[in-house]
């Protein structure tokens, strides 16, 4: 069930309206979605401190991605994978992004290979594992198509994800060649495809870009200026994974400030 906009009373949030037309209230509302996304999809419109407003608004987003899943069968550590996240930048710019997809090469990529790293995982007798490839990338590659709903961007969509497949697998080969000849599964996800299961602005998966206005953003605080608002996840704190780990204790312990004291036990 989606949250489709924050409910408001006397300048304060009291619970959100869902997709369904649910009203929940609550005294307390965290939103996990990020900054730029709570202003722009759940915040009414005119509602709220304007300075506060500007100044997220006014900060850039970060990239975008490429994402190509890959379902092995067989001996993957036989053929080289690991537990260990694999990042290449084979021309050393590690802040180059593939800015002109699909045009030439992804100047840098990330393999890891989720399987090897849940003891929980069963192979069964056909030893199947999954992994995933990503290179970032820029929404403007995938911009034309994005007012479009997935099942009608037609024959030139398919062509171009072809191309993304085609050229990121062959670095995968090119890198792993014994894995690659494992593969049995192939699946591509573009920017279109985060932005719509994410409901990230332009399937920016990280966020706020960390520039130093980022980093140095007052209006960035788990407690909004807004009564009963809290902001969670990434924006809060840093981007990435530990980045949202901080950015949800931070909203809990400004919600309840004892969260603090059960960390310190």
């Amino acid at each position: 069930m989606k949250v489709e906009t924050l409910l408001v009373e006397n300048d304060k949030i009291i619970g959100v309206r869902t997709s369904s037309g649910e009203d929940i209230h609550s005294d307390v509302v965290i939103s996990n979605i990020g900054a730029r996304e709570t202003l722009k999809t759940l915040l009414p419109e005119g509602f709220g401190p304007e300075d506060w407003i500007s100044e997220i608004q006014a900060l850039p987003p970060s990239i975008a991605h490429f994402s190509l899943f890959l379902g092995f069968e067989g001996d993957v550590k036989e053929a080289g994978a690991t537990r260990t996240n694999h990042w290449f930048y084979p021309q050393g710019e590690v802040d180059a992004i593939w800015a002109e997809a699909p045009e030439g090469n992804p100047p840098g990529f990330f393999v890891s290979f989720a399987s090897l790293k849940d003891p929980s995982h069963d192979p069964g007798p056909k030893q199947k594992y999954a992994g995933e490839m990503v290179v970032w990338a820029d929404w403007n590659s995938v911009a034309r198509w994005a007012d479009l709903p997935s099942n009608e961007r037609g024959a030139e969509y398919k062509a171009f994800k072809q191309q993304i497949e085609d050229k990121m697998f062959a670095l995968f080969k090119k890198n792993f060649p014994d894995l690659a000849d494992l593969v049995v599964l192939r699946e591509l996800s573009t920017p279109l495809a985060t932005a719509a299961i994410t409901g990230h602005y332009e399937g920016r998966f990280y966020g706020l870009d960390g520039t130093p206005e980022r980093v140095m953003s007052n209006a960035l605080q788990a407690k909004t200026p807004i009564e009963g608002l809290y902001l969670s996840g990434q924006d809060v704190v840093s981007q990435g994974i530990q980045g949202a780990l901080w950015g949800g204790i931070l909203a809990a312990a400004s919600v309840d400030p004892r969260v603090f004291k059960q960390l310190r036990r």
